[in-house]
């Protein structure tokens, strides 16, 4: 029961990892590139933790950080 809330904990924290490093883009001049490759290192590892707990639910939102960056990418071209 222990090492399942570790779990959860070591899961939310790469997954809040990985939607701060959206603050990249406002602090140097590449720092999209920094947030892309961040985002998808962060994804990929939450992704495995997901599928390691066996919760499909966290998988979606391991997904979902992983096409995040493209998606704040491609808007920020658009309003501009």
């Amino acid at each position: 029961m222990a090492s399942e809330k570790v779990s959860y904990v070591f899961y939310w924290s790469i997954v809040i990892v990985g939607i701060l490093s959206f603050v990249m883009p406002f602090l140097h001049e590449y720092g999209i590139v920094t947030t892309l490759i961040l985002t998808f290192l962060c994804s990929l590892f939450s992704w495995a933790f997901a599928m390691m707990m066996g919760k499909r639910r966290l998988a979606y939102i391991s997904v979902l950080l992983l096409i995040s960056p493209y998606v704040f990418l491609f808007s920020k071209y658009f309003i501009s």
